[in-house]
Formats: C-alpha cells, sequence, structure tokens
C-alpha cells in the first residue's frame, strides 16, 4: 500500500534493485535498504551492508541533473556541512550517512540553520543561473527573454489554481516593486533550504541534504524556504544567526523573502504534488495579494 506521503511527490519512487551498484558492494551484501520518505523527488534508501558500512543510495529521476547536484554540494564543502558522494553512475549516486535530526523536529536549532545560511550566502558568483560541473554558469533561460514570474504565471496549472484576477494581480504587484529586487551579487542558493533537508544534533547543523536545485542565484530564495517553514516565534533566530555569522539582515528582510518564495508557491502549481499542497499554496498566494497589492 503507498503511503501518504508517497502520494504527495514529485516524481514516482523507484524500487531498490541491488544490481544497480553491483560493483560498489563486491563480495558484500545488503542486510537492510530502509526508504527515506521525507524528500518529495527523488528516491532515497539507507542501506546497510554485511560489513556495516551505512550510507544512502540516492537514485535521480529521468528530468535531474546529479552532476549540477555534486557540483553545488562540493562548492558547498567547507562552508557547511554535506554528505560525502561515495560513487555514481548514470542514474544514482552513494552518499555518506550522517547522523541527525530532521530540524522539522528540532526548531530549537533554527538559529544553527540560519549561520549555515549565512556562510551559503558568502560564496558569490559573476551571475546567476546553474553551475555546471566546470564551474560555468549557465543563465537561466525561461524563453522569450522573460522573468520566471512572468513565464510561470502563463503556465496552464497555475492559472487553473489561482484565476485570471489572481494573476493580473500579481503581475501588478511585480510591476510596483520586481520581486527581484536584491541588490547584492548572486550567491550560492540551496534552492530547498527547508527543515526537512537540514539535519541537526546537539545544537548544531551536522548535514545540509538534497542538493538538486542548488544555483547561482538570491540568497533571499533560501531565506524564504525557511521562513515558510519556521514558526513566526522563531523568526527573530534566523536574524539572530545571520547577524552571529557578521552579516545581519535588512529591516525588510522578511517582505524580501516572500516576494522571492512566491514563485516557488507559483511552481508548485504546476508539480505533480497532491491537490491538497497546492490548495495551500493558493492560500498563501491569496494573503501575499493581500499584503502587498
Amino acid at each position: 500500500m503507498r503511503t501518504k506521503v508517497d502520494k504527495d511527490r514529485r516524481h514516482p519512487r523507484r524500487p531498490f534493485d541491488p544490481s544497480l551498484i553491483a560493483d560498489y558492494l563486491g563480495e558484500r551484501r545488503v542486510l537492510s535498504a530502509v526508504p527515506l520518505l521525507l524528500g518529495k523527488s527523488q528516491t532515497n534508501y539507507k542501506l546497510t551492508l554485511s560489513d556495516g558500512e551505512i550510507f544512502v543510495l540516492r537514485l535521480h529521476h529521468r528530468s535531474a541533473h546529479p552532476e549540477r547536484d555534486r557540483a553545488a554540494l562540493e562548492l558547498a564543502r567547507g562552508l557547511v556541512p554535506v554528505p560525502s558522494i561515495l560513487a555514481w553512475g548514470k542514474s544514482w549516486s552513494i552518499h555518506s550517512y550522517i547522523e541527525g535530526t530532521v530540524l522539522a523536529e528540532a526548531p530549537e536549532c533554527t538559529r544553527a540553520a540560519a549561520e549555515a545560511l549565512a556562510r551559503l550566502s558568502t560564496l558569490r558568483f559573476p551571475s546567476a543561473g546553474w553551475i555546471e560541473p566546470d564551474g560555468s554558469i549557465t543563465p537561466f533561460d525561461f524563453g522569450n527573454g522573460r522573468s520566471f514570474l512572468d513565464a510561470i504565471l502563463e503556465r496552464r496549472g497555475v492559472l487553473e489554481w489561482i484565476g485570471p484576477e489572481t494573476v493580473q494581480a500579481l503581475r501588478e504587484i511585480d510591476a510596483k516593486q520586481p520581486a527581484a529586487q536584491s541588490d547584492e551579487p548572486p550567491c550560492l542558493v540551496h534552492g530547498d533550504f527547508n527543515p526537512t533537508n537540514i539535519l541537526v544534533r546537539n545544537g548544531a547543523v551536522t548535514g545540509v541534504l538534497d542538493w538538486e536545485f542548488a544555483h547561482a542565484g538570491d540568497r533571499y530564495m533560501d531565506l524564504g524556504n525557511l521562513l515558510r517553514h519556521t514558526d513566526p516565534a522563531l523568526h527573530g533566530e534566523i536574524e539572530a544567526g545571520f547577524a552571529a555569522e557578521g552579516y545581519p539582515l535588512p529591516g525588510d528582510w522578511k517582505e524580501r523573502a516572500e516576494r522571492v518564495d512566491l514563485g516557488a508557491h507559483l511552481e508548485f502549481l504546476t508539480s505533480g504534488r497532491a491537490d491538497p499542497f497546492k490548495a495551500q499554496c493558493v492560500e498563501w498566494i491569496g494573503r501575499f495579494v493581500e499584503r502587498y497589492r
């Protein structure tokens, strides 16, 4: 029977096939392959081998770019704790297993997560775009020179969920004060910096996982993601974390973060996520329009 978690995914979960990593296994046997259910896109298994080794097998969906995933992860190493990549193939990769509790279950560690995010934003790039394995940047292409917001508002799924009046309201808000308003150079953006991708232990971050959406861009994207998943009572901890790293946030940081996070909510409406989740996105977009119209 499929779990509720499985139904709310971007891509179908791939079954575990030991033959896929036969060369890495050698003479060792797989004692257990436990699905890690928190991810919404890739398929992850925690594997325990007969010699005691434990690692995470990551099975990539067809449209993924695992080479970009690896490139961004290596850039982040040294700034934040990340898993080591032990081996990889065309559609899979093996990562070291990191002990820890997801931030979603330990919100008291929000400040530590913000400190890690502040360190990520210190890695700057000359332009925004996808980070290629050779370190070059491929500019985003949303078609005909349009911005991401222009392009996403024209997608069928968005119009079906929010309707033409809300689409027009968002265009008007964007015309008054564009979402991409940061005066900072592009930096390393995780792209999915939410509490299920951040491991903590003893008050510190032990791992930042799932780098498939990483790119060079606006740090307010990650801030918006963290803000969205953090209790308002802990928003001050986000500010404190950045200040502790020597990068105090401006007074309007929440507004900037929400304006950039709007793009994520719109993109969710075009994904394979479950309808109840999309309905929550529509409610968030409605509140956004009320605040900034």
